[in-house]
């Protein structure tokens, strides 16, 4: 009978054992079920957080693409604006030169008609003088 005691005294110290063993993984179990509750929780933060910045980036590109279409109409506008002004440039440079063209052709004009006034003029004078001189002799 002290051989069955012995081997009971075994079986309980084992059991004992197994139960500490059992006890510990209880422990472990409820760990990692507190380490798996966090990581869900921080996997939902960081999903938040993503969709977050995905809604961002779709409203940053919308916001671009209105910028880009802003931008070429004002592109646009800034370019028909430039033309209108370089034609008004150009116009005012025919202008300026047709201005100049015809000044220059009344100098030439009126010196031409001066010298064949003054021509004209002189001998008449001429004229006048000779007559004065033939009717006193």
């Amino acid at each position: 009978m002290s051989e069955e005691i012995i081997k009971i005294a075994v079986l309980e110290q084992k059991l004992l054992e197994f139960a500490n063993i059992v006890g510990k993984i209880d422990n472990a179990i409820e760990k990692m079920s507190e380490v798996n509750t966090n990581i869900t929780k921080m996997l939902a933060v960081h999903d938040e957080r993503i969709e977050q910045c995905n809604r961002s980036d779709a409203l940053l590109i919308k916001m671009i693409d209105d910028l880009k279409v802003d931008n070429s109409k004002d592109h646009g506008e800034v370019v028909s604006r430039i033309d209108e002004i370089e034609k008004k440039v150009d116009d005012l440079s025919k202008f300026r030169w047709t201005v100049g063209g015809i000044g220059i052709l009344a100098v030439i004009v009126t010196t031409t008609f001066a010298t064949f006034a003054s021509n004209w003029i002189k001998p008449m004078e001429n004229y006048h003088q000779h007559k004065q001189e033939f009717i006193k002799k």
